[in-house]
């Protein structure tokens, strides 16, 4: 099964193509364009380098958010036509999830943390078990005292990675009662090779969606929203 997996939920754009279990090549770019410049550009220069093209792909893997609206919106609307164009599936990924199968099986909890700005963030409790990520509590957006809290009540060892977690690192280092792990920085941004390994084994499984029931996770409204909602 060939997987092309786009990921545009943060700043980072990347995309990657997989065969089975086996990575063929990977693009990422975190370059001041906005997707909109660079995303698809680098989805075509990734089908040149590996002589291939979009006939040639399974299925299409997804970041599904939280993440930046603009960013869920060009990913979403590329994966859906690329799809759409070749009549075949979508496999959406929490970006969360995404984001915690970076680090590959500790006997910790891992604890993504994406900056969702002005004192928030999104977040997630995941652990392995048999070589398989499974959400202890599925992705949901608080601010960091509240994350804090529940890790507490929980008790365990706790791996942190994500943006957040190195702009929150002292206030989790001063506040969590057992002493924490951060993880490297290569494995705290959101990285389409990670969705190609989650898209395809939920493939399997089957958990595919049409390209027309894909639709973006933000977990929040939009600013826009916001002020009309406050109007």
């Amino acid at each position: 099964m060939k997987v092309l997996a786009i990921e545009s939920a943060s700043v980072i754009a990347s995309c990657a193509i997989s065969e089975d279990d086996t990575i063929l090549g990977e693009f990422t770019l975190g370059h001041k364009k906005t997707h909109s410049e660079k995303l698809m550009p680098l989805i075509e220069e990734l089908f040149d380098e590996l002589e291939m093209k979009i006939q040639d792909i399974n299925m299409i893997a997804i970041s599904e958010g939280p993440g930046s609206y603009t960013g869920l919106r060009i990913g979403g609307a590329i994966a859906k036509s690329l799809a759409y164009a070749v009549d075949i599936p979508i496999v959406n990924i929490p970006s969360m999830m995404s984001l915690a199968a970076n680090i590959y099986n500790t006997d910790k909890l891992i604890v993504p943390i994406m900056d969702a700005k002005a004192g928030r963030i999104y977040t997630g409790i995941y652990k392995w078990n048999n070589e398989k990520l499974f959400p202890v509590k599925k992705q949901f957006p608080c601010n960091i005292d509240e994350l804090i809290e529940k890790l507490n009540d929980i008790n365990e060892p706790v791996l942190f990675n994500g943006d957040g977690s190195i702009n929150y690192r002292k206030t989790i280092e001063e506040k969590l009662k057992i002493k924490p792990i951060f993880s490297p920085y290569q494995y705290n941004y959101l990285k389409a090779s990670t969705l190609t390994m989650l898209g395809y084994e939920m493939a399997k499984k089957g958990q595919t969606i049409n390209p027309s029931q894909f639709v973006p996770q933000y977990l929040r409204l939009s600013q826009a929203e916001r002020n009309i909602k406050s109007e």
